[in-house]
């Protein structure tokens, strides 16, 4: 079980993946070049920012979250507050391209009969 003696906090951040479908979520573990498996923690979200970049998603774990983390993953060190080399940061989202054709999926979403004032 992680103390706050031993990475300064009672809560770490960790780096996930975004959510799937099932909505699970999947942290982002590291394959260091010794072979090692390395789960990166950050000691705050300022800090996660900053070696992670902006895009990144997380999730925060206390104590017993990290103990079930290493039961889980069976990672072999965790990387306190490691830079994440820029090639491997999560970009932004690409922009939703829109077809002002298509009929909205609900009358809410434009400028309908319904949704101009004519409700009396």
């Amino acid at each position: 079980m992680i103390e706050h003696t031993q990475f300064g906090t009672d809560v770490l951040f960790v780096p996930t993946r975004p959510r799937d479908a099932s909505g699970q979520v999947q942290l982002e573990l590291r394959t260091l070049p010794d072979g090692r498996l390395a789960l990166p923690v950050y000691t705050s979200i300022p800090s996660l920012v900053r070696c992670c970049g902006p895009f990144q998603h997380w999730s925060a774990i206390d104590g017993s979250g990290f103990d079930s983390v290493k039961a889980s993953t069976g990672f072999d060190v965790a990387l306190v507050d490691a830079g994440i080399p820029n090639e491997h940061r999560h970009r932004p989202p690409e922009p939703v391209q829109v077809d002002d054709a298509a009929p909205p999926d609900s009358w809410l979403e434009s400028g309908s009969a319904w949704g101009e004032g004519n409700l009396r």
